[in-house]
């Protein structure tokens, strides 16, 4: 069964689509939830107890409550930016000039705008992609009360609308000897070697008593003589 990638993303997201100066508002906005820094925080191991630790910020933080930590704050402004910025996304090239200007407290809601700064479609930037362009966006994240709590500049190679993937899909009637060829390779590359388990040598088993044969008499054993 084929799919048409592009049924599934907006039409107005191409590299064409965007121009130097424009500022987008986007749609959506998210409340950031304690279960959202917390678990992340101690996810990937961040120590400083002013992220999870309440009886400390009550203490000692300025805003007497839980500090929000700072890559989730980032993470969820972007993806909220993402529905526009990043359907047609071939590579994110970087992410730099990050900079969190107020803490986000458990509660707050966040609403991202995005800056394009440049556009640029020189072969020596596009990594060896083709028809594509690199986009070159500004992302601020602002709370309900319209103070700029994140802001960093991201470049990524975004789809033109000549960009087309014919020949490549699963279903595509030349491509599917390759696929298995491909599929088969990978198959081979990644079988395990075969171990042969070793046995143990068995101990010999011990000899067997014979049966005398039937007719044949036994023989007589002399009684031994006991000593005085």
């Amino acid at each position: 069964m084929s799919v048409d990638a592009a049924a599934l993303t907006g039409r107005g997201n191409y590299y064409e689509d965007f121009n130097a100066g424009d500022v987008y508002e986007h749609a959506r906005g998210k409340t950031m939830e304690a279960l959202e820094n917390v678990l992340i925080t101690n996810l990937v191991m961040n120590t400083a107890q002013l992220h999870f630790n309440e009886e400390l910020a009550e203490q000692i933080a300025a805003q007497k409550h839980r500090i929000v930590f700072g890559g989730v704050t980032a993470s969820l402004v972007i993806g909220l930016a993402m529905q526009d910025t990043g359907e047609q996304a071939v590579e994110e090239v970087g992410l730099d000039k990050v900079r969190f200007r107020v803490s986000v407290l458990h509660g707050d809601t966040l609403h991202a705008f995005t800056e394009v700064l440049w556009k640029d479609d020189s072969p020596e930037l596009l990594r060896g992609h083709q028809n594509v362009g690199l986009v070159h966006f500004r992302h601020l994240g602002l709370n309900q009360r319209g103070e700029t709590v994140f802001e960093g500049e991201r470049r990524v190679l975004i789809k033109k609308r000549s960009f087309s993937t014919d020949g490549l899909e699963a279903g595509a009637g030349e491509a599917k000897p390759a696929m298995r060829a491909v599929r088969a390779a990978r198959t081979r590359a990644v079988r395990p070697v075969r171990r042969v388990a070793v046995k143990a040598a068995k101990p010999a088993k011990a000899a067997k008593k014979t049966k005398p044969a039937r007719g044949a008499k036994p023989k007589r054993v002399a009684p031994r003589k006991k000593r005085r």
